[in-house]
């Protein structure tokens, strides 16, 4: 007999949330019981839900999350991989003008920004500010890099880092006749 996808669906939805629940439990050092007590569920519901057969309700999972200290959203997501390997072929890249942008982050974190970014010879790049508070570290990986920003101008040469506020307009320009490259984190603070 074939499963419909509502069912498929519900299948997933309880196997992450059984799995995510084990590796919460596992990573804060909590029995079962534990869990029980600080969540306020029983423990037969609990061991129901943590096998993947339970379909629990919404106020066991906000109780849950409550008590692991996650949000609802990181309890009944599809586990992440600890792991992940991306070839430079899977990076994802972003021309703008004279640059290619390669975003090294797999995985999407608020403020927080990781890019390698490659400049052609003379090109110039106009940063976007970030959000309000963070900080970028940048450090020149090939050639230099001219950067611009609240009317001062920075000369960095290969290995050198300059740390900045991200939330501010800037610009880097590549004053060689050859490519340069160089790397850009931005921090939420």
């Amino acid at each position: 007999m074939r499963m419909s996808q509502n069912e498929l669906d519900i299948n997933a939805f309880n196997s992450y949330i059984s799995h995510n629940i084990k590796f919460l439990r596992a990573k804060r050092n909590y029995t079962q019981k534990q869990l029980s007590e600080v969540s306020g569920i029983p423990r037969t519901t609990l061991t129901n839900i943590e096998s993947g057969e339970g379909n629990p309700s919404l106020s066991n999972i906000i109780k849950l999350a409550k008590a692991l200290n996650v949000s609802i959203d990181l309890l009944v997501s599809a586990p992440r991989p600890e792991t992940i390997l991306l070839k430079e072929n899977e990076l994802p890249l972003e021309i703008k003008g004279g640059a290619s942008i390669t975003k090294l982050l797999p995985e999407k974190i608020k403020g927080l920004d990781i890019d390698r970014v490659k400049l052609d010879p003379g090109q110039t790049f106009r940063g976007t500010p970030h959000l309000a508070g963070t900080r970028e570290y940048m450090t020149v990986i090939k050639g230099e890099i001219v950067i611009r920003m609240n009317g001062e101008k920075f000369h960095l040469l290969q290995n050198d880092v300059l740390a900045f506020p991200g939330d501010v307009h800037h610009s880097y320009e590549n004053p060689l006749a050859s490519e340069s490259s160089y790397m850009s984190i931005v921090v939420p603070s």
